[in-house]
């Protein structure tokens, strides 16, 4: 036999006593310095009581008031793109004569009207040193002007287009002659098209048609002007243009009016 019987003594067997009943008293002390006692297996009512307070109060929300007051004070990224009104002023301060003209004219622009060279120069001492800065200076790139017959005028590029520029300075110069010739050619060669007479009795002109037949009288009687010519369409409608850039067939085709029947 590998293994024999067991010797007497061989294993020493302890019996476990399973009575409970003389469990000490043993004393705990709670987070607020008040004595608990386990007796019997069971803990006393106040313990439980002091326990559960403590828990509510750790996990109560911090109020978020409170919580941001704590945090450090953060740098503003935009705050380098908020100019001071110091700044601001100092910048204006900083403007030239030139850009200072510039914007002037900029601002009539936009409201639909010319500077005349002539009421410059009534107003500003050196305009012509002025507007010499203000043609060399990058800053004031879009002021442009138009040669008329009287006067030079001053516009921006950026709140006029040069075709209502060139218009405005015929207009500004109140030489209907020269304004009927120069449109009916322009009109012609841009579009191309006939020129209607009642497009000068609108806007920005606003000539009556007496006016407009003086003006034609003279126009068609100087040998420059041989170019522009007449004629009346089917629905009885007056029109100009230039044989420069028109034939006379192709004009009146341009001006026929079709009847279109529903």
């Amino acid at each position: 036999m590998l293994f024999g019987r067991k010797k007497p003594g061989f294993v020493k067997i302890e019996e476990i006593n399973e009575d409970t009943s003389n469990i000490s008293e043993e004393i705990t002390q709670d987070t607020e310095g008040n004595k608990t006692s386990v007796k019997d297996g069971n803990l006393n009512s106040k313990a439980i009581d002091n326990e559960e307070k403590v828990l509510n109060k750790t996990s109560e929300k911090p109020d978020l008031l409170e919580y941001l007051s704590t945090l450090p004070d953060a740098e503003d990224e935009f705050a380098d793109l908020v100019e001071p009104e110091d700044q601001n002023q100092a910048e204006q301060e900083e403007m030239t004569e030139a850009m200072k003209l510039a914007e002037y004219i900029r601002l009539r622009s936009a409201a639909g009207n010319l500077t005349k060279y002539a009421s410059l120069k009534e107003e500003i001492e050196e305009v012509d040193r002025i507007l010499m800065e203000m043609k060399k200076d990058e800053a004031c790139e879009d002021i442009a002007y138009k040669e008329g017959q009287k006067d030079k005028y001053y516009y921006s590029q950026l709140n006029m287009s040069d075709n209502y520029a060139m218009i405005a300075s015929l207009v500004e110069d109140k030489d209907l002659v020269t304004t009927i010739v120069n449109m009916v050619r322009f009109n012609s060669k841009t579009y191309p098209a006939p020129t209607p007479i009642t497009y000068f009795e609108q806007h920005p002109y606003y000539v009556t048609r007496p006016q407009i037949e003086r003006a034609y009288a003279v126009l068609s009687g100087k040998e420059e002007n041989s170019d522009i010519e007449r004629f009346t369409n089917n629905k009885n409608v007056d029109f100009l243009f230039s044989t420069k850039f028109l034939t006379p067939k192709y004009a009146k085709a341009l001006a026929h009016e079709d009847d279109f029947i529903d």
